[in-house]
C-alpha cells in the first residue's frame, strides 16, 4: 500500500479530495486516514511539523502497517534563485541540518545525514505530463522556521539545495531504518527572495522577547493573506501532480 505523507492536512488534503470512501484511522494519534482511488487502497498521514514530530509520527504509522513505498508532499521554500511560486522539486537527496551548538549562529552549519531518495525521474516526468514546472535537486530539512532571505541565500551557496522544509530528512532517517523506499516532491511557496516570512525566521542573536516584539509590530493580517495566496499556488501544483501520480 502506498502511504502518502505531508506535514499539514490542507498538504494532505491535496491527495484525499482526489480519493472515495474517506476515513480516519482511529488508533493513530497524529491523522492517518485510508481512501480509495481506482480501486487500490491509499493511506494518507498527517505527520505534523518539524523533524522531531515527523520522525516519531511516521515511526507509529510504519510500526502499525506494512507499506510499499511512501510519497513525501508539500510545500517548501525556494533557495534557488531560479524556482518560482508554484514549482515543484523533486527531491534527489535529503539532507538533515543544524547549527553547531559550540557556536550556535548562521555561520556554523552542521549536516546531521544525508539520504538518497527514490522514483526522482518518474516523479519529474509526471509533473512535466501534467503541465507542471519541475526539477530535481536536493532538499534541505531544517529544525527552525527560515524565511529570512540572506539565510536562504547562505544555505543555497553553502550546499547547492533547491529548496529547504522541516520534515524530508527526519521522514526519509525513519522510512530507511524501515526499509520502505521513500520519494518526495515539494511545491515552492516563497521563492528565495521573498521575506514575508522573515518575522518568523529563526536568529539565534536574537532574544525571544525581542521577537515577539519584533512579530507584534508586523502587519500580521497582510502577512496571512501573502502565506494564504502563496499556499494556494502550491496546493494547485501540489494537486495537479497527484492526480495524475494516484492515477
Amino acid at each position: 500500500m502506498l502511504l502518502v505523507v505531508a506535514a499539514l492536512e490542507e498538504e494532505l488534503n491535496t491527495g484525499l479530495a482526489l480519493c472515495a470512501n474517506k476515513r480516519k484511522v482511529a488508533d493513530h494519534r497524529a491523522g492517518l486516514w485510508k481512501a480509495e482511488r481506482n480501486d487500490q487502497t491509499i493511506a494518507f498521514l498527517k505527520a505534523g511539523v518539524g523533524p522531531r514530530r515527523a520522525g516519531a509520527s511516521l515511526e507509529e504509522a510504519l510500526g502499525a502497517t506494512l507499506y510499499s513505498r511512501i510519497l513525501v508532499v508539500g510545500y517548501a521554500g525556494a533557495l534557488d534563485p531560479g524556482l518560482k511560486l508554484g514549482d515543484l522539486v523533486v527531491a534527489r537527496r535529503a539532507l538533515a541540518f543544524s547549527l553547531s551548538e559550540a557556536d550556535h549562529d548562521w555561520d556554523h552549519i552542521q549536516l546531521d545525514g544525508s539520504f538518497d531518495l527514490r522514483d526522482c525521474d518518474a516523479l519529474a516526468d509526471g509533473a512535466k505530463s501534467a503541465g507542471l514546472r519541475a526539477g530535481i535537486g536536493d532538499v534541505l530539512t531544517s529544525p527552525y522556521v527560515l524565511g529570512d532571505p540572506a539565510h536562504k541565500r547562505l544555505l543555497y551557496d553553502r550546499f547547492h539545495a533547491a529548496a529547504v522544509d522541516m520534515e524530508t530528512a527526519a521522514l526519509a532517517r525513519v522510512a530507511s531504518a524501515k526499509c520502505v523506499p521513500l520519494a518526495c516532491i515539494r511545491a515552492v511557496s516563497d521563492e528565495a527572495a521573498d521575506s514575508f516570512l522573515a518575522p518568523f525566521s529563526y536568529d539565534p542573536a536574537t532574544r525571544l522577547p525581542a521577537r515577539a516584539r519584533k512579530l507584534a509590530g508586523m502587519g500580521m493580517t497582510k502577512l496571512y493573506r501573502k502565506w494564504r495566496t502563496n499556499a494556494a499556488a502550491a496546493r494547485e501544483s501540489l494537486g495537479k501532480f497527484l492526480d495524475v501520480y494516484l492515477e
